[in-house]
């Protein structure tokens, strides 16, 4: 029984850390680490005056296909300061945040007309919409939208053969 009980809670450990979206830079693929760069670069650019903007976490799930890019990370200005050789890129050992200093949400995305685009602001600010107008300009993917399943009941309440959202 203590062999079972053992080997249940390893299971269901693994299965909750597999779950989990990595946020250590260090573990993340050489794509993602790219993107990221690009909204540290910026970051630091509009942010980071004297000290160190870094990453600390994804706020949703990235999306890195080639025909679809969107990686939206959440950067917090730090307590190093800014060195020049590596200002912009992720510091492993800079990890307290600044006290008093705002979140900051960046965006880096393929827009509507398949350029790139790189926006950071500052989080509070975007969510209360005031970065709307440009951030609309990138796509909103929705992984298996386009299946079958995806399709919404139509308003009138008719049933469709065929659509097995729809019956």
């Amino acid at each position: 029984m203590d062999v079972a009980l053992k080997l249940l809670l390893l299971a269901a450990l693994t299965l909750l850390v597999s779950a989990q979206t990595p946020t250590d830079y260090r573990h993340l693929s050489i794509t993602l680490q790219k993107h990221i760069d690009k909204a540290l670069e910026e970051g630091n650019r509009r942010f980071g005056r004297d000290h160190h903007v870094d990453f600390h976490s994804f706020l949703k799930a990235p999306m890195t296909m080639q025909s679809s890019l969107n990686v939206n990370v959440l950067l917090k200005v730090t307590t190093c300061m800014k060195t020049d050789k590596n200002a912009y890129k992720h510091r492993h050992e800079c990890d307290t945040q600044k006290e008093k200093t705002p979140w900051i949400d960046c965006l880096v995305c393929k827009t509507t007309s398949d350029t790139e685009l790189v926006h950071c602001a500052i989080l509070r600010e975007v969510l209360h919409g005031k970065h709307q107008e440009i951030r609309k300009m990138c796509p909103v993917y929705h992984t298996g939208g386009s299946g079958p399943v995806a399709h919404k009941m139509p308003n009138d309440n008719t049933k469709q053969v065929g659509c097995l959202g729809c019956i």
